[in-house]
């Protein structure tokens, strides 16, 4: 059996077959302690449905079986059993479902890539020299995990949109994303963009749209602003310095929004082989 061949955990199979599937894979490529089976497990698992506190079989089954969308495909399956269900309806249904996986929600895990170059929106513990001083942000030419890994957070509705205010966290240094107002940025002199303990709210819009009702799907092309300042959210082709290393500026600006200022939103899976 390839790695291929495998399907990552999602809700549309039964989480005791799909178990056993990953065990019979994982025996077959000479992966037989329990322990690196269950890590491989969580790496196949969808990163909506939190498994980090399982440490055993039977707590990542009792997690799958009690997550909300396996409730409801469940559901749906004794449903099929009474009902004459076309195949019309199910497509409609397995459509929808996956639709739905599509979505930007709090406690997603996201990539941001800078549309006009390419580079990751990336923080890392290294504190400006200037200004606040605090960890610095920029764009970085390769995905750095988990330094351009990001957690959007917020306490309405459970998909992302445009009216929704959200936290960034970055997951390498689990601070969140500020763009100050007090200090500039080290080179092109805007407003600095660095990572602190401090809560700061943000608004996603679609470049695509003005409808801010529209939730956000992965691999939009969106502007991203502060929701209290209206600073939007900006990298260009200006580098930075610090000791010996150079890095690629993100800055907010309260401008006229150009082509700087677009981010590629992306939800991040990863599948990790554990030898």
């Amino acid at each position: 059996m390839e790695l291929l061949e495998l399907v990552k955990y999602d809700e549309t199979i039964h989480p005791e077959v799909w178990l056993n599937k990953v065990k019979l894979y994982c025996y077959k490529n000479q992966i037989t302690k329990d322990e690196n089976i269950i890590k491989f497990c969580k790496s196949m698992i969808h990163p909506s449905i939190d498994v980090s506190k399982a440490n055993t079989f039977e707590e990542i089954l009792n997690i799958l079986k009690t997550d909300f969308l396996f409730t409801s495909f469940k559901q749906f399956a004794k449903g099929k059993l009474y009902i004459d269900v076309t195949k019309k309806i199910t497509k409609t249904f397995l459509s929808s479902f996956l639709e739905e996986r599509r979505l930007i929600g709090s406690g997603s895990c996201v990539t941001l890539k800078h549309v006009a170059t390419g580079k990751y929106l990336t923080a890392r513990h290294v504190r400006y020299k200037t200004g606040s001083k605090r960890s610095i942000v920029y764009a970085s030419e390769t995905l750095s995990n988990p330094n351009s890994l990001w957690t959007a957070y917020h306490e309405d509705d459970p998909a992302i949109s445009g009216k929704s205010k959200f936290l960034l966290i970055n997951k390498g240094i689990d601070e969140g994303i500020t763009i100050s107002k007090s200090y500039k940025s080290p080179s092109s002199g805007k407003y600095e963009v660095c990572c602190s303990k401090l809560d700061c709210m943000f608004l996603i819009n679609k470049v695509s749209t003005n409808d801010i009702d529209d939730c956000i799907k992965t691999k939009e092309i969106v502007n991203i602003r502060d929701a209290e300042q209206n600073f939007i959210l900006r990298s260009h082709d200006v580098p930075f310095t610090i000791n010996n290393e150079t890095y690629q500026e993100v800055v907010g600006h309260e401008e006229r929004i150009g082509g700087n200022d677009k981010w590629c939103i992306e939800l991040f899976e990863i599948i990790q082989v554990i030898y």
